[in-house]
């Protein structure tokens, strides 16, 4: 009975019928291994040998090798001589304007025989290391696109501290010369806090506090210089020389090593350079803008302190007139050194060269025998030109900025 039944499902070729056309036709991986391998004989077994899924998955997957890389041509980086010679004025215009200053000074024959001198290089020197220290403690602040105009109110205050901690207190001479430092970090810590937790714009509030501090320093000393208790040792670092240079130049150097090094090679540093850039958009990626300015404002404030304990050093007194006089000096070097080196851009290199310019400057205008109203007129027209010239080089380098594709930045949010 069941052969009957197999010859009436296979018919007479023994073989299974097609299937119908309504029928879904079902391809299995048993039905293509068979259909690839010999038929089998009743005695032999039936071995089935799947393909490999790597080797399948590594084959669709496979890249073409990339092409040959060409040869890299050297890139010209000016065109002709007269790029080089404009890339070069346009980059080292300040150091240039410097050496034909000192070459006119040298050779004129009003200031000749005075101006070129070691003494006289000697006394540049020295009376050019406060304004120095000054200069590149306010870069920091500047840097983080905050103003300070209170840093020679900040100097002449922790000079008088300072005069003050040994003449009246007896401290010794390193608690003195800390003390008067301390004096300066603290004001310009002052100065940060109010700034970020008021939001009021730190050029009003360093104002306000220049102001406090000359009365204060009025209040405190009557007027009147602090001499007597200054120690001698401290006189007599400020009015030597170590290599034939003043000790206060070298600590002008170290300050500016460290400062250079502190913006230029930290991630605070880094931090503070995006704030000046765009406030918001450190924000938005996590740097800490509050805590940063509050800290660049500190931190420009100790170096005016050391720069007060160098002062009174220099002068051997703390006088409360004379710090006030640095603060447009320290601003116009600041803003004229960004038109050098780092064109647009504030840097240390180039606000060390733009202080020794306008020291030049005053210097061979004072041998000349102008009237001291042009030294200051010559300091002012110097700053409002620096500044400019700053505003116009910035937006020159930002619109060269090459501007990331969506692409890319999505890729810098999302990085694989």
């Amino acid at each position: 009975m069941t052969r009957a039944v197999d010859r009436l499902r296979t018919g007479s070729s023994g073989r299974l019928p097609a299937p119908r056309s309504d029928e879904p036709v079902v391809v299995t991986d048993e039905s293509v291994a068979a259909k690839r391998t010999r038929p089998a004989k009743p005695t032999d077994p039936v071995v089935t040998v799947p393909a490999p899924k790597e080797s399948v998955d590594a084959t669709l997957t496979a890249e073409p090798a990339p092409p040959a890389e060409a040869p890299r041509q050297p890139v010209k980086r000016f065109d002709s001589p007269g790029a080089a010679v404009m890339f070069v004025c346009r980059n080292y215009s300040l150091p240039i304007l410097l050496g034909v200053s000192i070459l006119i000074y040298s050779v004129w024959n009003k200031t000749g025989p005075t101006f070129n001198t070691a003494a006289n290089w000697r006394l540049i020197g020295s009376n050019q290391a406060v304004t120095g220290v000054l200069t590149l403690g306010i870069l920091i602040a500047l840097t983080s696109g905050n103003f300070d105009l209170s840093i020679g109110n900040i100097a002449g205050l922790s000079s008088v501290m300072s005069a003050a901690s040994f003449s009246h207190w007896h401290f010794p001479l390193v608690a003195g010369i800390a003390f008067g430092i301390a004096v300066g970090a603290a004001v310009g810590g002052m100065n940060g806090f109010l700034t970020t937790t008021l939001r009021v714009d730190p050029f009003i509030i360093t104002l306000g506090t220049a102001s406090i501090i000359l009365g204060f320093m009025d209040w405190y000393t009557h007027g009147q210089s602090i001499i007597n208790g200054v120690p001698n040792s401290l006189v007599t670092f400020g009015r030597t020389n170590f290599l034939s240079i003043p000790k206060l130049v070298w600590v002008l150097a170290l300050v500016a090593l460290a400062i250079y090094y502190l913006l230029e090679h930290t991630p605070f540093g880094r931090s503070l350079h995006a704030i000046g850039s765009n406030r918001a958009a450190a924000k938005l990626v996590g740097i800490r803008v509050e805590r940063n300015i509050t800290l660049a404002f500190m931190l420009t404030g100790a170096f005016a302190g050391i720069a007060g304990v160098m002062l009174l050093s220099d002068t051997g007194s703390g006088n409360p007139t004379i710090g006030p006089t640095f603060t447009l000096a320290a601003l116009a070097a600041a803003f004229l050194g960004a038109v050098s080196f780092k064109v647009g851009r504030l840097n240390v290199p180039g606000t060390i060269v733009a202080i020794f310019f306008l020291a030049v400057n005053i210097t061979g205008l004072t041998y000349a025998g102008v009237q001291n109203w042009i030294t200051e007129v010559f300091t002012g027209a110097t700053l409002i030109l620096a500044v400019a010239l700053v505003a116009v080089l910035s937006k020159e380098r930002k619109a060269k900025r090459p501007t990331a594709s969506p692409s890319s930045a999505e890729q810098t949010r999302n990085p694989a």
